[in-house]
Formats: structure tokens, C-alpha cells, sequence
């Protein structure tokens, strides 16, 4: 069994999470909310015990355990992306004539739409780990449903923080092709994911007495 203990560099994401000076902000936050989120349904998907016990629950366990496997490392390398450092690099470039301007604000756009791109894939990581929660709660045993329940509501806060945060990124954006297509995937991906958890949830409902 696997000793769960408090990494010094968790330590040091938490504290870099609560100082006004530092570049990690709620995208960090719902990136790691989700890397938690899908670890406690992957372990869920691989416990010993399903629903009914059948070959098929196995099965299912195992194929959405594999589609889990490599989200959390994913999600966790969205936290180490430098996105903020190019955005503030870009701004100051100089400006002394118009030539220079433009190159600037090229650069900034540049370095804007790098930035609205990180929320965007911790969004479709999370929609991703999100369908499978629903695979594991239809076949996981009952007893690991306070587990997946638990982690899909971490998935949600780390959808829903990460929208938030695109969401206000795009208004710094001028390429309008890139914006459209942004706000289409932005509600597709809420649709899938809205019905996916209603689903999930009606699942995980503790059944009467």
C-alpha cells in the first residue's frame, strides 16, 4: 500500500497558490483540484470489487482505468506552464515607434492566446476524466462511491474554474476565428460535461432503504 505523506513541493504550491506575488492563480489551483479528482476515481476503477461482480464490470474498470492513467500527470504539467512570464515579457517590449508597437502587440496576442490555451486543456482533461467517472461509477463496487463521487465533484471545480478563467482571458484576444472557435468548445465541452455529471451523480445516489 502506497503511504500518503505531504510533499515539500505541495507545501511549496500552496504557499506559491496564497502570495500576491506569485504567477500560479485558480487555473493551478483547478489543474491540481483535477489531478486529485481523476486519482481518486482511477483508484476507485482499480479496486478488486465491482458491481455486480461479472466479467464485464472488470473489463470496463480496466479500459476507463487506462484512459485515466496519464490525465493526472497531464493536468499537473498545465501548473509548470510559463504562460504569465511571456504574457508580462511581451508587454515589455519596446514601443519607441510604431514598427516596434506593432511587433509588441503581435507578441502580446501571441503570448494572450498561449495563456487561454492552458485553461482550455485543463477543461478538456477534465471533461475527458469526467466521462470516464461515469464509466466507473456505473461499474465500481457501491463502496467506492463516496470515492468517485469525491472525485468527480474535484473534476467539476476544476472544469468550472478553469472555464471561469478562459472565459476572462478571451477578452484580451483579437483574433476572432480563434475566439469563435474558443466559446464554441467552451460550450460544447459545458453541455457534455453538465449531462455527464447529472448522469454520474443519479448513479451514485445512495439508494432507499
Amino acid at each position: 500500500m502506497t503511504k500518503l505523506t505531504t510533499d515539500p513541493s505541495m507545501r511549496d504550491l500552496l504557499r506559491a497558490v496564497a502570495s500576491a506575488d506569485g504567477a500560479h492563480g485558480a487555473v493551478s489551483v483547478a489543474a491540481v483540484s483535477g489531478a486529485f479528482g481523476t486519482s481518486l476515481i482511477l483508484m476507485a476503477a482499480m479496486l478488486p470489487q465491482t458491481r455486480s461482480g461479472a466479467a464485464q464490470d472488470r473489463a470496463r474498470l480496466m479500459e476507463a482505468a487506462a484512459a485515466l492513467t496519464e490525465i493526472p500527470e497531464q493536468l499537473l504539467e498545465t501548473v509548470e506552464t510559463e504562460t504569465a512570464v511571456k504574457v508580462f515579457a511581451a508587454r515589455n517590449m519596446p514601443q519607441a515607434n510604431a514598427a516596434q508597437r506593432s511587433e509588441r502587440q503581435a507578441a502580446i496576442q501571441l503570448a494572450l492566446r498561449a495563456a487561454a490555451d492552458v485553461p482550455l486543456e485543463v477543461m478538456r482533461l477534465a471533461a475527458t476524466a469526467l466521462t470516464q467517472a461515469h464509466v466507473v461509477a456505473t461499474y465500481s463496487s457501491r463502496a467506492a462511491s463516496a470515492d468517485v463521487h469525491l472525485g468527480a465533484a474535484l473534476l467539476l471545480v476544476a472544469f468550472d474554474g478553469a472555464r471561469s478563467n478562459l472565459e476572462g482571458k478571451l477578452t484580451s484576444l483579437t483574433d476572432t476565428d480563434y475566439i469563435k472557435s474558443v466559446v464554441d468548445e467552451i460550450a460544447r465541452l459545458s453541455e457534455e460535461v453538465a449531462a455527464t455529471s447529472r448522469a454520474t451523480d443519479a448513479l451514485l445516489q445512495v439508494p432507499p432503504v
